[in-house]
C-alpha cells in the first residue's frame, strides 16, 4: 500500500482487514487495544513510557474501577493511587464486523471506535512518581507553598509532561497505519505541517532540548499564560541551550517559535 500523508483522509482509506492484520502482527502487549502493540514496536516514546510504567509496577486493566469511561477527568487520583490504567476492548467489535463483511469496509466508512489513552495516563503515573519526591523533598523547601499550591504544582507539571510526551511521539508517525493507530491512542495528534516544524527543531537543537521546549510551552498553556515575550523567549533558550553559538543561531528560528503558538 502506498498512501501519502499529504492528504489527511488518505490514511482512512486503509481497509479494515489490513488494519487488523497490522494489529495482529504485534499483539503481545494489550491485544484488545487497537494498535497498542504496533505502537510499542514502532514508536520509541510509546515504548519508553510503557517500559517505565511497568518498571514502577504499573498495570493495565479492562475493569473500570474508577469510572474512567464515564467521567475520566475525575478518575486520575484513583489511577495514580492504584497505578492501574483502564482501557477498553476496541478490537473485538471490529473483528466481528470483518467476519460478517470480509474485506468490505475502509476505516473511513466505520464510526470511530472508542480510543484508549494509556500513553497519556501512563505518563501521568511516571511523572507523579518523581514529582512526589520533589514535592516531599528538599527541592521546594525554599519556596513556601500551601498544601493546595503543592497539589496544583504537581498536577500542572504532570499534565504538561503527559501532553509533551504525546506531542513529541508524533514525530514517529511516518506511515498511514502508524498515524491511524496513534490517533486511537493519543489526545495529541499533529498534522504534517506541525510535524515538519517539530522535525526541524529536533534537527537544530536535538531531541532532548526539543522535548524540554515543548514541555515549557505546555506549562505556559496549562498555567493559562500568554505566549512568552521576545525577552522571555530568549531567557527560555538560555536555560535549554547552553551552547552560546548554537543559541544565537537558532534564536530566530520560526520552527522553534511556532512550538509556542
Amino acid at each position: 500500500m502506498n498512501l501519502s500523508l499529504n492528504s489527511p483522509s488518505n490514511y482512512l482509506q486503509i481497509k479494515l482487514h489490513e488494519l487488523l492484520k497490522y494489529h495482529d502482527q504485534h499483539n503481545k502487549n494489550l491485544p484488545l487495544s487497537l494498535g497498542d502493540s504496533y505502537l510499542y514496536q514502532h514508536n520509541p516514546v510509546f515504548k519508553n513510557i510503557r517500559d517505565h510504567f511497568i518498571k514502577l509496577n504499573g498495570q493495565y486493566t479492562t475493569e473500570d474501577f474508577c469510572h474512567y469511561h464515564v467521567f475520566p477527568y475525575a478518575s486520575l487520583p484513583q489511577i495514580l493511587k492504584a497505578k492501574k490504567v483502564p482501557y477498553s476492548d476496541n478490537v473485538t467489535v471490529l473483528r466481528e464486523i470483518e467476519k460478517l463483511h470480509p474485506k468490505r469496509f475502509t476505516c473511513a466508512e466505520l464510526i470511530k471506535v472508542k480510543s484508549n489513552y494509556t500513553l497519556h495516563e501512563s505518563s501521568h503515573c511516571v511523572a507523579d512518581y518523581y514529582l512526589e519526591k520533589i514535592v516531599s523533598g528538599q527541592y521546594l523547601n525554599k519556596i513556601k507553598l500551601s498544601l493546595d499550591s503543592k497539589k496544583a504544582f504537581r498536577f500542572i507539571m504532570a499534565e504538561s509532561f503527559a501532553n509533551s510526551v504525546e506531542s513529541f511521539a508524533n514525530i514517529y508517525n511516518t506511515k498511514p497505519e502508524q498515524r491511524l493507530f496513534y490517533e486511537l491512542n493519543s489526545y495529541v495528534t499533529h498534522n504534517k505541517k506541525v510535524n515538519s516544524n517539530l522535525q526541524q527543531t529536533i534537527d537544530l537543537i536535538g531531541p532532548k532540548q526539543t522535548f524540554t521546549l515543548i514541555y515549557i510551552s505546555y506549562l505556559y498553556s496549562n498555567c493559562l499564560l500568554s505566549e512568552p515575550s521576545a525577552k522571555q523567549y530568549l531567557q527560555i533558550l538560555e536555560v535549554i541551550i547552553t551552547d552560546t553559538n548554537l543559541r544565537k543561531k537558532v534564536a530566530d528560528s520560526s520552527s522553534l517559535r511556532k512550538l509556542f503558538s
